[in-house]
């Protein structure tokens, strides 16, 4: 499969920002397809940024952002878990089944594209079934993860994009939730992009590593990235 070859994105010479704001200037790397990439950094280093250039939620100020692929391919997306507060009345079910949903007509109602037993299919991927009748509010911080993650599934995606997934999870659901992701990557051949301020639960899970710092971003495989004393110099504060 000449297609496997390819990388997923491309960026040449990229400014990453907002207006005329530039948050991360010289990005110039290949994503590797079926990649698992850890986009690593500190707080306000310019993640996110990244993610959402990625996404297509946002452009790029100069420079190129390039799919080889000829099209941006699906996305699945999974957005920091407080950012959905006022959807909180809603239950398990309607919260996963969003992923479904194309557009909104200008009538302000949701459009529907999917089975219901796709939904019910991708919460039993994650593990989160059981849950769908209760309310989304009422969830732990891991059972909300596992159905932000069936709601990005549910979309059928190529690629799975996760923002600080693990952000105010204990140690131990994080590790489960890692399993699942790593699991999901191999059953469905996605590639994950997942950003975190973090590396002690993850470090063995990435492919590849972005660092994000001081205005720049770096990417290479994650063994040499995270070899010699990179982490502990990145990441002083958080080891």
């Amino acid at each position: 499969m000449s297609g496997m070859s390819r990388p997923l994105l491309v960026f040449e010479k990229s400014v990453l920002g907002y207006g005329d704001h530039a948050v991360l200037s010289g990005v110039d790397f290949e994503i590797p397809a079926k990649s698992f990439v850890g986009i690593l950094g500190h707080n306000g280093s310019g993640k996110t940024t990244l993610l959402k250039t990625v996404l297509g939620l946002i452009p790029g100020l100069k420079g190129q952002v390039l799919w080889p692929g000829g099209s941006r391919p699906r996305f699945g997306y999974v957005p920091q878990k407080e950012r959905l507060d006022p959807i909180y009345p809603l239950s398990t079910y309607a919260v996963a089944e969003m992923g479904t949903y194309r557009g909104m007509d200008l009538l302000g109602r949701l459009r529907r594209d999917g089975p219901r037993t796709r939904v019910e299919r991708c919460l039993a991927e994650c593990g989160a079934l059981e849950l769908a009748r209760k309310p989304y509010g009422d969830l732990s911080g891991g059972q909300k993860q596992r159905v932000l993650i069936a709601r990005a599934l549910a979309a059928e995606p190529e690629v799975l994009a996760l923002d600080e997934p693990l952000a105010g999870i204990d140690i131990t659901t994080q590790r489960a939730l890692l399993r699942l992701l790593k699991r999901l990557k191999h059953e469905r051949d996605l590639a994950i992009l997942m950003v975190s301020h973090r590396v002690q639960a993850e470090k063995d899970l990435f492919t590849h590593i972005v660092w994000c710092d001081e205005g720049k971003a770096e990417m290479g495989p994650a063994e040499r990235m995270l070899s010699g004393g990179r982490v502990s110099e990145v990441f002083r504060s958080e080891l």
